[in-house]
């Protein structure tokens, strides 16, 4: 559950039709949302819109075996863009059993965050993290898989932001005089609400949380799209069909963990947990799909141009396999350590079929298959 900081009804902002909402309603189809924006774009779009339009949320996760360890949370509250919220998939989700830190948050958990967060369906939100392509993605998956079309993610993230000499805040978040003219008050109305949200006791006056509240919005509760998620019975099942390439019947699985782990040659790094592999899936590394670091301190990577993408996918299916899915025949099912990385190997397939692949991610991925008693593993 979300930390009680708040226990009152939600009040709807008095304006309830944004521009974008506008937009929207006369925009084709064939003009959808981008799924990758760059800092240019970003900062373009931030300096034409409101915050009721474009929202920017941090959407940073490191791995818990870091040495040393590192806080998303804390290093968004120290440098960040201007005005950006920040996105927890730790704490913004649903627990199992065996326990997997980060699965889809149900739709009224979903809800009540992005309510918290001042977050509605109109607005064009755009994640990023802090590595470039790592974690974004995963919050892109989680808004698509309830409806929400409008996101996408700045290509490169906080790193590229930087090196292209964009600003960034470098204080943590503080009260402000309510009585400020509206943009500097915009401004601080992310960083402010996520500090209301992740921090059991803010420090923030009263007057100034009474103020902020009448920001949240009404998040509508969505309907998860069942399509693109699947459990781990599902997963099951389709690895007891067999080889999916030698039915129709079966879904591709592909394994965005490093190679080693899914040979099961390396270790996880989750104490006790085996490695190897779901029998019949296929080891696709997410890192393999985006570019080389680049040469700035601190480093970033990006997508891999579509056409590039294209081709890891077919070495990783076979030209067969690449396109049943590529032609909608199939689904393709990602899986990774706990469903974080699966993302970037999702939105990477949807980038090179513009959308239109059928495509999943298994929520619990290894940590949840592997942990479960009598799961069939397979090393080689």
């Amino acid at each position: 559950m979300l930390p009680s900081v708040l226990r009152r009804p939600f009040r709807i902002p008095g304006s309830t039709t944004s521009f974008l909402t506008r937009m929207l309603s006369s925009s084709s189809a064939s003009s959808p949302t981008p799924l990758l924006v760059t800092p240019s774009q970003v900062r373009e779009l931030l300096s034409k819109r409101s915050r009721d339009q474009v929202v920017v949320l941090d959407a940073s996760w490191h791995m818990p075996n870091l040495d040393p360890p590192r806080n998303a949370y804390d290093e968004f509250r120290n440098k960040r863009i201007a005005g950006a919220t920040f996105w927890d998939h730790d704490i913004i989700s649903t627990k199992s059993d065996p326990p997997v830190p980060h699965n889809l948050p149900s739709p009224s958990l979903f809800a009540d965050a992005c309510s918290r967060l001042a977050l509605s369906p109109s607005q064009h939100l755009i994640f990023y993290d802090t590595y470039g392509v790592f974690s974004s993605p995963r919050a892109l998956y989680t808004f698509k898989a309830f409806g929400h079309n409008k996101v996408s993610i700045m290509d490169g993230g906080l790193p590229r932001w930087i090196a292209e000499k964009n600003p960034v805040v470098s204080t943590p978040p503080k009260p402000i005089n309510v009585h400020e003219q509206h943009n500097d008050r915009e401004a601080s109305w992310g960083p402010i609400m996520s500090e209301l949200l992740y921090r059991k006791r803010p420090q923030v006056e009263s007057y100034f949380i009474a103020d902020i509240e009448e920001h949240f919005t009404e998040y509508p509760e969505p309907q998860l799209d069942t399509s693109v998620a699947r459990d781990n019975a599902e997963i099951v099942a389709n690895a007891d069909k067999g080889d999916p390439s030698a039915s129709a019947n079966v879904d591709y699985v592909l394994d965005a963990r490093p190679a080693g782990r899914y040979h099961g040659t390396d270790p996880e790094p989750r104490a006790g947990l085996s490695s190897g592999h779901i029998p019949h899936s296929l080891s696709l590394p997410f890192g393999t799909l985006l570019s080389p670091k680049s040469s700035t301190d601190p480093y970033y990577q990006t997508y891999l141009p579509a056409e590039e993408l294209e081709a890891k996918f077919q070495e990783a299916l076979g030209k067969e396999g690449w396109e049943s899915v590529k032609n909608e025949e199939r689904s393709l099912v990602t899986s990774c350590g706990s469903g974080m990385t699966a993302a970037v190997v999702w939105l990477g397939l949807k980038i090179v079929t513009e959308g239109k692949a059928r495509g999943a991610v298994y929520d619990e991925s290894w940590t949840g298959y592997a942990a479960r008693e009598g799961a069939k593993i397979e090393k080689s």
